[in-house]
């Protein structure tokens, strides 16, 4: 009768853990939660952008960044700088692209007109910040795969936060090439879904960068955003900290600011 008991009791505690386990949210699932929770159909901020260089020597920005989402899950975004004088007006476009690779142009007021990011350059750095043109892309849950390498708590501004550890991994072969990275490890917060911190791995598979996002707001709803950013360049020793004044968003929001015209026009620095 004892052994029965226990074969019985293992057997109730291997059913329960199993069940947790199959419960349990894969990294995909945590991906799209995510995205999901915090879309708006379109979004406008102004931003104080610094950079940091290896001698400590700074370099202030002003920026307003657009976004609007045109399709089912299919966004457009615009970058503007407003200063300095030497880079004001200077743009970048996003357009996103299912199936297909996104198009990004980059508008340089001296030469009054824009010119298309080739997939290849995507690597570099956009206007001496420490975001690539692939970092101002959106993300593309297709082509990567997303694993939960462990649950754990990560001290952030103070406090203990209870966290999904997810690796991203390109997808497939194309991705591979074209990335600038072998690989991302997020940490993204359980009860709200933010992403709290990123390491940006290089091809070598050495620890290339940083970000960290701090003092999280409520814009609409369910919906948060971080009003200060850092991404920390390891490998040049350079910081770049991006801090938002303010922020819209669900309003109103022509398609016609993404376009070539609008910017050729002067009309977003207007």
């Amino acid at each position: 009768m004892i052994k029965r008991v226990v074969v019985w009791t293992v057997g109730i505690m291997f059913l329960f853990s199993a069940a947790a386990v199959s419960a349990q949210m894969t990294g995909r699932q945590v991906m799209e939660k995510q995205k999901e929770r915090h879309k708006v159909k379109t979004e406008i901020g102004n931003e104080d952008m610094m950079l940091v260089d290896k001698s400590g020597a700074k370099e202030n920005r002003q920026v307003v960044r657009y976004a609007k989402e045109v399709g089912k899950d299919l966004h457009r975004y615009l970058v503007v700088f407003l200063s300095p004088g030497d880079i004001r007006g200077t743009a970048l476009r996003t357009w996103e692209k299912k199936g297909g690779d996104n198009d990004q142009w980059l508008y340089l007021p001296a030469q009054k007109k824009e010119q298309r990011i080739a997939k290849a350059g995507k690597k570099n750095y956009f206007m001496g910040t420490d975001f690539t043109y692939e970092d101002m892309e959106p993300e593309d849950l297709d082509n990567f795969n997303y694993n939960i390498l462990r649950s754990e708590q990560f001290n952030h501004e103070g406090k203990a936060r209870d966290c999904y550890v997810i690796e991203a991994l390109p997808a497939n072969e194309k991705k591979k090439n074209e990335s600038g990275y072998a690989k991302r490890i997020m940490w993204i917060e359980k009860s709200n879904l933010t992403t709290l911190k990123t390491d940006f791995f290089d091809k070598r598979n050495r620890h290339q960068k940083t970000q960290f996002n701090y003092k999280f707001e409520t814009v609409s709803g369910a919906v948060m955003r971080p009003k200060q950013t850092l991404m920390n360049n390891l490998e040049k020793n350079h910081k770049t900290v991006t801090t938002t004044s303010s922020r819209q968003v669900n309003g109103s929001l022509s398609d016609a600011t993404f376009t070539e015209q609008f910017i050729i026009s002067g009309k977003h620095l207007q």
